[in-house]
């Protein structure tokens, strides 16, 4: 379980998105500005610095920036937030030209889970945005569980404020999801699989005095699969495995989830009251569709 929280967390957030803004230098000299023409896309920046050794200054003639009178060494940065091609002069060098020519960024769309390792039956909310921000877009929720050969469309969200959009989903085995999109213009856009796991339900009942009951929910049958009853030993605080069990019981569950099977065992072992006790389903008894489990703790 904490190896899967882990790789959640390192995991975090996949995308199919453009490449993070960047910057572009232009040096301004008293040959005007090198290099003369330059391409960015919306949201990237141009820094322009004075490698002169008089003053010189920037002024946009087609938008809206006028940079302060630049020293030797100093610079001014402006950020392209249109589409279009925009001059700059320098009216303290005989207002020598330059261009700088914004083109629009392509789309790009998010996709995230939270929480990325859940308990068989309980959901993950599936969400993340385009980055257009544009509210009314369709996007496609494909899903591909553990043993399937493809992902399929399980549902279609609809963005909102911010371009914005979330899915509930509530697998029952390990699954993969995706998010994709198709922009007015240009191609469809699709994100890299993010892996859901799910954890096997595992329940630990005492019955009587040494007697107790382990029963494992999930769309699976888990019968033959070892359990390890353990105890928490407080002189070395740790838990160690009293006996290994083996499922052995079958049957359907009626709840809501169509599909559930419970596998189950009963068991004795002769303990003294009072100490705290729990069931564990390891990973290699859980793979590959699945994540290790553990019950809550209980009384003997």
């Amino acid at each position: 379980m904490k190896k899967v929280l882990l790789l959640a967390l390192a995991i975090g957030l996949l995308v199919a998105a453009p490449a993070p803004a960047k910057t572009v230098t232009v040096d301004v000299t008293n040959r005007g500005f090198q290099p003369g023409a330059v391409t960015v896309q919306v949201g990237d920046s141009v820094t322009w610095t004075n490698k002169d050794t008089v003053n010189h200054q920037v002024v946009c003639a087609t938008c809206t920036f006028t940079s302060l009178v630049l020293a030797p060494g100093q610079s001014h940065t402006f950020v392209f937030t249109k589409v279009g091609k925009f001059t700059t002069v320098d009216p303290l060098n005989k207002n020598k030209k330059g261009t700088v020519t914004v083109t629009a960024a392509p789309t790009g769309v998010t996709l995230t889970a939270a929480p990325r390792a859940l308990t068989y039956g309980h959901t993950t909310a599936v969400s993340g945005a385009i980055s257009t921000g544009q509210a009314n877009q369709k996007v496609d929720i494909l899903a591909q569980p553990c043993g399937e050969n493809a992902a399929k469309v399980v549902a279609t969200a609809t963005t909102t404020t911010g371009g914005a959009y979330t899915y509930t989903a509530q697998p029952t085995l390990q699954t993969n999801y995706q998010a994709r999109y198709k922009p007015p213009t240009g191609p469809t856009i699709t994100t890299t699989a993010l892996g859901v796991s799910v954890l096997p339900m595992v329940t630990l009942k005492r019955l009587a005095r040494n007697k107790f009951s382990v029963r494992v929910s999930a769309a699976q049958s888990f019968v033959g699969k070892a359990v390890a009853f353990q105890r928490y030993v407080t002189a070395k605080r740790r838990w160690t495995t009293v006996k290994t069990v083996f499922l052995g019981t079958r049957a359907a569950a009626a709840t809501p989830l169509a599909g559930t099977t419970v596998s189950s065992v009963t068991l004795r072992a002769k303990l003294r009251t009072g100490l705290r006790v729990r069931a564990v389903l390891p990973p290699g008894q859980t793979a590959p569709c699945y994540a290790a489990a553990k019950s809550a703790t209980i009384r003997s």
